[in-house]
């Protein structure tokens, strides 16, 4: 059996508010964001915003530098590098943005909701594309209230033309209005397919009663994953297996893994997602014999005010387990990592935290309060 190598982490840089803001105005919260390294450039995009709650005053803010040395770490350390590209406004909320990259051309994908702080109420699907002229007018993809979680490049057997063939997928959700309503129904994970990534077929569904998803392709063929499940019927998260999308098994677990984001790195399945620090990290600790929805509000409070991590963790598809790590540099609200390969083999993570000044606030207070971006180096020891 193959000895585990242990896992380190090192604060490279802070990005937002810092170096790769390029001049941007940052407001107090700075989260969901992604990255990523394209035609010698690396693309940084990020939601700031009064608070982690709704508001009509949300933008996406984008910026780029030029790759030195074809290292990220390395032009992390060049603030000058940085430019303001685009800013992106819809006078709402607007969350999960993605990069994807098709046929050599960088997109944009984001989902909007509306201003009320404390209602989740998704709307449309945006795209945004780079060319010559810069970052293009945003267009309506979905006209659709779901929440895009995941993109992937994924084999579709159903592909008419190309039977098996990979196609985009977008592993989204739907219901997430009624789960966070004042009566409480499952949310349901589905599956789209496009080749443009501006039409996209009728959806499949995948996993009732859960929300955020995010699979890997195995060696024998199967996929393998986790969910995030809020309530009423689950609660944590399921570990799914299976060969196809119809076809997933699943195992469920005590602690809620949210924002998942699992990358295959040294032969091996490793998931980046939020840990709390209570409970033993198990969400489903209200009693039993509650109603779904009553339990489900004591879990959703219960979870609010304890305290957080951006945590890694192990996954193991044969064993259905996932064993936690290490964690990044982080504290309060925290959770949305971006991974960009490094040409050394390790990995640089840009991920949101509460700020260090802020001590170590319980979730609640930190989604209240100043977040920040941070660059973490992730590596294995020798």
């Amino acid at each position: 059996m193959r000895a585990t190598r242990a896992i380190k982490v090192e604060l490279v840089s802070q990005l937002i508010p810092g170096i790769a803001a390029a001049g941007v105005t940052c407001l107090h919260s700075n989260n969901n964001l992604d990255w990523i390294r394209h035609d010698g450039r690396l693309h940084l995009v990020w939601r700031t915003a009064p608070s982690h709650f709704a508001s009509p005053e949300v933008r996406l803010e984008v910026t780029s530098a030029a790759v030195v040395d074809g290292s990220i770490a390395s032009t992390l350390c060049d603030g000058s590098a940085w430019r303001h590209d685009t800013t992106i406004t819809l006078g709402s909320d607007l969350r999960e943005p993605r990069f994807i990259v098709h046929d050599g051309q960088l997109h944009l994908i984001w989902f909007q909701l509306g201003v009320e702080r404390l209602k989740f109420q998704p709307q449309r699907v945006w795209l945004a594309t780079l060319d010559e002229g810069g970052w293009s007018e945003p267009d309506v993809i979905i006209d659709e209230p779901i929440v895009p979680w995941r993109i992937r490049r994924w084999p579709d057997p159903l592909n008419a033309n190309d039977p098996g063939g990979d196609r985009w997928a977008m592993f989204d959700y739907r219901g997430a209005e009624r789960m966070y309503g004042p009566r409480p129904a499952d949310p349901t994970i589905e599956v789209r397919w496009s080749d443009d990534l501006r039409s996209w077929s009728e959806p499949q569904d995948v996993h009732v009663g859960g929300c955020e998803m995010d699979l890997a392709l195995l060696d024998d063929g199967r996929m393998a994953g986790v969910t995030r499940n809020e309530g009423p019927s689950r609660h944590g998260s399921d570990i799914v297996i299976g060969p196809s999308f119809d076809r997933l098994s699943s195992t469920p677990i005590g602690p809620k893994l949210d924002s998942p984001h699992l990358i295959r790195w040294h032969d091996e399945l490793f998931l980046f997602a939020r840990r709390s620090l209570s409970f033993g990290g198990n969400f489903d600790v209200a009693p039993r014999w509650l109603p779904d929805s009553v339990r489900m509000r004591i879990n959703q409070a219960l979870w609010s005010i304890t305290r957080k991590r951006s945590a890694i963790y192990r996954f193991d598809p044969e064993a259905a387990t996932v064993t936690w790590a290490m964690d990044l540099p982080s504290r309060g609200d925290c959770a949305f990592a971006s991974i960009i390969d490094e040409p050394d083999g390790s990995l640089i993570v840009a991920d949101y935290t509460s700020p260090s000044s802020a001590g170590d606030p319980r979730w609640i207070l930190g989604q209240l309060g100043e977040t920040i971006i941070t660059a973490t180096r992730v590596t294995l020891a020798d």
